[in-house]
């Protein structure tokens, strides 16, 4: 059950008086509304942009906890029993979970191996760490809450368990016609860590959270529902929601230092995606996986390895590698340079739904990780030695290079700068470099 926040009109004179009840600043259009009173199960989105701001949840403790217990303890058994393992030509081959980054590091790829370890082994595990430690706290009062509660959601988009049970699904897709998979006791339990990991994020909400670790700090000044922030000299904390004056230099709640908007946001987007469209060109040209059989060295790049699927009859699975690894990453890179025009356009002329375009690429850029990912699998799964093997090739590295910079690419983006009024419309200027 949704409960949108309704914003209070800016023309009648209630508008013109402090609004009663606790206050919510949006961190995607810099809106002030009140928030409701939300029952458990229900959960507040922003009126104009349609960003949710805030959730209350039934036993917002117990329920977390168990939640992140179980899921490091299916990922504790992920690691300590056979994951697959593949049979071809009277030869078979073993992997465990672990394996998907050790090969990679045996074989002199040292750094797409401490990506792929940190991506769905040490990213989601410190997650799982960080919101017992949090929810705990609860309780218990433990130190350095403000601390991990940080650095919970810095690390949340960087937790790709569940692009790696697609990538596996992939991997299985390309294999099974040539060989015999048998599914291991580890992959049941990492099927249940994505599962259970996926549902503690479900669970928690940032708002609710910071209200628990510390309370909100008293508004110094009178805010306004149904005006920005910009216009009543108020900016947010995008780390604990706090709204504080302009003039105020650290949140007094999290002592992370605010300012009004990302320092050289449109600048810093537009250098992370030139740079990344950069390496795409090499990246689709190199090699992303080596296949060596019987002596024989097959180099396939992303768009040979899909036409091969296609060719073979894996349409589903060649849609897949389109969509992630061709499609995504460049639509990705076009919509973002289109935001950032955007942003010196006058408001009348801005899309109404740019800020729900944003947040869709935002969301999906990360799957583009899928390709990569599979690579690790197909590495780890197959070594037969002369009869086939399967490295990583450059290309491999590269492509995640250009993953990793579009990711950056929208965080550094302020999707704010998409509702403000350009300088010369303004009788205060307004630097979004500041």
């Amino acid at each position: 059950m949704i409960s949108d926040i309704a914003a209070v009109p800016l023309s009648p004179p209630a508008a013109q008086q402090p609004s009663q009840g606790e206050l919510a600043l949006c961190r995607h259009c810099d809106l002030v509304q009140v928030m409701p009173e939300l029952a458990p199960g229900e959960e507040a989105c922003c009126s104009r942009c349609g960003l949710h701001l805030d959730a209350r949840h039934p036993q917002p403790v117990l329920r977390p906890v168990l939640y992140a217990g179980s899921a490091l303890f299916m990922l504790l058994l992920a690691n300590f029993f056979p994951f697959v393992s593949m049979f071809a030509a009277g030869n078979s081959n073993e992997m465990s979970f672990f394996d998907t980054s050790s090969v990679l590091f045996s074989e002199h790829h040292q750094w797409l191996a401490i990506l792929i370890w940190l991506l769905i082994q040490a990213v989601p595990a410190t997650c799982m760490l960080a919101v017992l430690y949090l929810k705990l706290g609860m309780l218990y009062s433990l130190p350095a809450r403000t601390w991990v509660a940080r650095v919970l959601y810095m690390l949340k988009p960087w937790s790709m368990v569940d692009i790696f049970l697609m990538g596996l699904i992939i991997s299985f897709v390309k294999l099974v016609a040539d060989a015999d998979i048998s599914l291991g006791p580890s992959f049941w339990a990492f099927c249940l860590f994505c599962l259970l990991h996926l549902r503690t994020f479900q669970v928690i909400d940032r708002r609710e959270l910071w209200s628990k670790i510390a309370p909100c700090p008293p508004p110094q000044v009178a805010a306004h529902a149904g005006k920005t922030g910009l216009q009543q000299n108020l900016k947010l904390c995008q780390v604990c929601t706090a709204i504080i004056p302009i003039t105020q230099t650290h949140c007094s709640r999290c002592h992370t230092k605010v300012r009004l908007r990302h320092r050289s946001s449109v600048q810093n987007t537009l250098a992370l995606l030139i740079a990344a469209t950069l390496l795409y060109i090499p990246a689709n040209l190199m090699p992303i996986m080596r296949t060596v059989s019987f002596g024989e060295t097959i180099d396939s790049t992303i768009i040979s390895g899909l036409i091969l699927m296609w060719q073979d009859g894996a349409y589903p699975v060649a849609i897949i590698i389109l969509i992630a690894s061709v499609i995504v990453p460049v639509a990705k890179i076009l919509i973002m340079f289109w935001l950032c025009y955007l942003t010196r356009l006058p408001f009348s002329r801005r899309q109404r739904h740019s800020s729900q375009i944003y947040r869709l690429v935002d969301w999906v850029g990360r799957w583009s990780m899928v390709d990569v990912l599979v690579v690790a699998i197909m590495a780890a799964l197959v070594r037969f030695d002369l009869l086939m093997s399967v490295y990583p090739g450059v290309g491999a590295l590269v492509f995640a290079a250009v993953v990793i910079l579009t990711m950056l690419a929208a965080l550094s983006f302020d999707p704010r700068l998409l509702w403000d009024p350009l300088p010369e419309q303004e009788e205060a200027r307004f630097d979004a470099t500041t």
